[in-house]
């Protein structure tokens, strides 16, 4: 999505950890339900009594095909939660009752955050340490902090209240007002007034493509839910944790899947991005692990060329892709995946070692999926050709000129649009600055005839610094993009690079080797030792 006052160095990074993630709440439910559903109509007043239980509140359920309930902010949890013991109107929710239980078509943010108020649970305590296998992304648990914080700060925990309902005059006077307000507050439920789950469903698309709209990759996730791409997707999502979408398959086919889609989470996601303001280049090589549902349907289905609807556009999606009855192509997807992402990251012998800061992320230090998924396309053609050992030939010198021209990247894309249209166009670029190095061009000669050529004339346009946030007023504080682009500035220059190729080194993706190899019986001095980068290695030797 382009933005008013687009500026490539400043573009927020989508996958923000400003998102509480209240998933764990409400279970998710196969919607293939062997009990005739009821015919149910009219209102229900749901209280917080009824939420916390014994007989409504753990009868919820969302159907497979709900989104994820992590879209709202903290401070929206916070409204949410304070409207309710206000007394304020709260939309009213959307239900459907199959056997015992109660199917949220559209509301399940607003019960969401009633119930992480009552079990004081944003992400990060019992339910969802169960529901995430103990296990959580530091983004996700920030969020949670943040909003518990938020919530006891200007509201209090429902704890305090639920104690002193029966005793409103001890309460303090702050709480008295509300705690009359709790006692008959209630959201109020509709009925889907139907008898099929297609029914359920198609109210469920047309509640949220009419109001809430869904954007066009989420809508096919959830239409191919049963697909290889969408459960392959939503496993690296979570990292083989959460809702275990693969449930119908065999025993040992769950395992790999949970298995491969955890390794690809952490080669993605270590070490985790803990500021705004980046002060470090061991950055992840794909951003915030967190809300990346997206990313991983456009990586596993350009992994394995499966062939989408354009992600930008707002057609509605072809037929849907077919189910993986039996699993094998899910697991076959994320092993190609892995095999991606191996050649991107890891310390395997045939990983390039790409390092994020150079390839995916922009000067302001947000990160960039469609520059990973041309990187990873361009480094799979140049395999294919046999042309890898002259890839680390010009290394160093195309990395000098990504890192110089770092705003060409978000001209791209803001010149041939969001979503998978500029992928081909990234691809290009790249192809055209390695052809140039190969034929023995400098870099000024490069971005001389980048300008000169039809397709990418508007690199050489004037334009503003991309430093600078248009937004910036004199004597004001600076924009956590530029901390982090003045960082960067400073950090580049003096980064590791491999002896080999001279390429940057990251992290997660170094070997030492000796300078004399054992063989030559090489010391083991620290004079004798050398940084590679793990392909560099495995050539070298």
């Amino acid at each position: 999505m382009i933005r008013p006052h687009f500026d490539p160095e400043v573009f927020a990074d989508e996958m923000s950890t400003n998102y509480v993630n209240l998933d764990a709440l409400i279970p998710r439910e196969d919607f293939v339900i062997e009990d005739q559903p009821t015919q149910t109509a009219g209102t229900e007043r749901i209280s917080i009594t009824e939420l916390e239980g014994p007989f409504f509140g753990p009868s919820l359920r969302k159907p497979d095909f709900q989104r994820e309930t992590n879209r709202w902010t903290p401070a929206k949890v916070v409204d949410l939660i304070r409207a309710f013991v206000d007394g304020d109107l709260i939309p009213a929710v959307i239900l459907w009752k199959a056997g015992r239980d109660v199917f949220v078509i559209d509301g399940a943010h607003r019960l969401g955050a009633l119930l992480a108020w009552i079990f004081d649970d944003y992400g990060d305590n019992t339910r969802s340490l169960e529901y995430f296998g103990k296990w959580i992304p530091e983004e996700q648990r920030q969020a949670a902090i943040r909003t518990r914080t938020e919530v006891e700060k200007t509201i209090g925990k429902y704890q305090d209240y639920k104690a002193r309902l029966s005793n409103q005059a001890s309460a303090p006077p702050h709480m008295q007002k509300r705690l009359a307000n709790l006692a008959t507050a209630h959201i109020v439920g509709q009925w889907v007034p139907r008898t099929d789950k297609k029914s359920a469903e198609d109210s469920f698309f047309k509640i949220n493509l009419a109001a809430t709209p869904i954007d066009p990759t989420e809508s096919r996730i959830l239409k191919s839910r049963l697909s290889a791409s969408a459960i392959a997707a939503r496993a690296i999502t979570n990292g083989g944790r959460g809702h275990k979408y693969w449930t119908a398959f065999d025993g040992g086919i769950q395992r790999s899947i949970e298995e491969v889609s955890g390794r690809i989470y952490h080669a993605l996601y270590d070490p985790p991005i803990r500021s705004s303001a980046i002060t470090t280049l061991d950055l992840p090589v794909a951003g915030h692990g967190y809300n990346v549902l997206a990313f991983a349907f456009d990586l596993v289905n350009e992994s394995n060329g499966v062939d989408i609807v354009d992600t930008a556009t707002k057609r509605n999606a072809k037929d849907k892709l077919p189910e993986d009855t039996v699993g094998t192509q899910t697991l076959s997807y994320l092993e190609t995946v892995e095999k991606r992402i191996q050649r991107i990251t890891t310390d395997q012998s045939r990983s390039l070692g790409v390092h994020p800061v150079v390839y995916f992320y922009t000067r302001g230090g947000a990160f960039q999926p469609s520059a990973f998924l041309a990187t990873s396309r361009f480094l799979e053609k140049l395999d294919s050709k046999n042309k890898l050992k002259q890839f680390v030939n010009i290394r160093g010198p195309l990395e000098d000129f990504l890192i110089a021209h770092k705003e060409a990247l978000g001209l791209i894309v803001h010149k041939f649009g969001s979503g998978g249209r500029h992928i081909p166009w990234l691809h290009e670029y790249y192809e055209r600055i390695a052809d140039g190095l190969w034929n023995g061009q400098g870099a000024d000669a490069i971005w001389k005839a980048l300008g000169e050529s039809k397709e990418f004339s508007f690199l050489a346009a004037p334009s503003e610094s991309r430093l600078r946030d248009p937004h910036q007023k004199k004597g004001g504080r600076f924009s956590d993009s530029t901390k982090t682009a003045s960082f960067f500035n400073a950090a580049l220059p003096s980064a590791v690079r491999c002896d080999l190729c001279k390429g940057l080194i990251h992290t997660n993706s170094v070997h030492t080797d000796h300078k004399v190899r054992r063989r030559e019986e090489g010391g083991t001095d620290m004079s004798n030792a050398h940084p590679l980068h793990p392909y560099c290695d495995s050539i070298r030797n």
